[in-house]
């Protein structure tokens, strides 16, 4: 499930690349009706839509007439809280765009912080830990280590990564465990992969077993044992059954290939936002539960995105590090 927050984020950068492309002139009719009909879908996206045109228009006074406004203001005229608050409301718009425009490009900061271990945007990599275990990092994903006396542990902070797990033998003897979200994946084998997702976390299990645990709301744990060509997928809510899992497609991403099998088009994005600087954001709940199938080459996601608006009918607008698909 979504969480609000991430929902507002989408609907805020939807509405600031809906005021980019009018500002910019690059809206024709059909454009002009799916943004009404954008608006017309909720209320909020109309709230959104006039705070980015007032963040707009105050970073555009900004840019025009800097010095007048740093030391050539005359004294504030009092106003009315609710003036007041407008005031402050389209400053904190513009401080959102120009922040979310700076975390677009290079990220979430605080990964670049607590992670041992991360990767760019369409980027890979493969990292020999300590105790002789491999890691293959997929695109915009970190990890931070956590060993410690009684257990190798891994954290996957973001993003995807395929593990191979150095066995417990002779001296070494603690488990090999693999943390993200609510859950925990123990290495009862050697490889295995665990992708976070927008709304979950899948463990997909390529070698011997892997033990899958997830803490309940109740504080009592849920484990489930994957044997070879399993995946299962946990959340807040708990841990789903397994399911047998077509290996070639789930991990494709290691091979630079992005396989979909009837799959929501807001699942493809966020696949597809893991291979590029900036982000592509959907237009409509309809339009985000469309089914998609293909196979594309994840170095080339304007391709793949040209591909997939065309077969669904959408149409893209594109702005400074935002896509709209709508």
């Amino acid at each position: 499930m979504t969480e609000p927050s991430d929902r507002q984020d989408e609907i805020d950068e939807t509405a600031a690349l809906w005021v980019a492309c009018l500002a910019g002139g690059r809206l024709d009719a059909a454009d002009r009706r799916a943004l009404e009909q954008w608006l017309a879908e909720d209320a909020g996206h109309a709230t959104a839509f006039a705070e980015a045109q007032a963040a707009l228009g105050l970073m555009d006074e900004v840019a025009r007439t800097p010095g007048a406004l740093r030391v050539d203001l005359p004294p504030p005229a009092p106003v009315q809280p609710a003036h007041r608050w407008r005031g402050f409301a389209a400053l904190a718009a513009g401080m959102t765009l120009l922040i979310a425009g700076a975390l677009l490009w290079t990220g979430d900061p605080l990964l670049m912080i607590v992670a041992d271990h991360r990767t760019a945007p369409a980027e890979r990599r493969t990292i020999s830990l300590p105790d002789g275990s491999v890691v293959e990092l997929g695109p915009a994903s970190a990890i931070a280590l956590r060993y410690d006396d009684e257990q190798r542990r891994v954290e996957l902070l973001s993003g995807l990564a395929y593990f191979t797990a150095a066995p417990r033998v002779g001296p070494e003897q603690r488990p090999f465990v693999v943390t993200a979200a609510s859950g925990s994946a123990l290495a009862l084998g050697t490889q295995f992969a665990v992708d976070r997702l927008a709304d979950s976390v899948e463990v997909v299990v390529v070698e011997h077993e892997v033990a899958v645990a997830v803490a309940n709301p109740d504080g009592q744990p849920t484990t489930v044992v994957l044997s070879p060509g399993q995946s299962v997928r946990y959340a807040a809510a708990g841990l789903a059954a397994p399911l047998s899992t077509n290996l070639d497609q789930a991990l494709a991403w290691r091979r630079d290939r992005l396989v979909f099998d009837h799959v929501p088009l807001e699942h493809v994005v966020d696949e597809l936002n893991r291979y590029r600087r900036g982000k592509i954001v959907i237009g409509g709940s309809a339009l985000a539960q469309r089914q998609v199938s293909g196979v594309f080459d994840a170095a080339d996601t304007d391709a793949a995105l040209a591909t997939i608006a065309r077969e669904l009918g959408a149409r893209t607008a594109s702005a400074p590090l935002v896509t709209l698909l709508y």
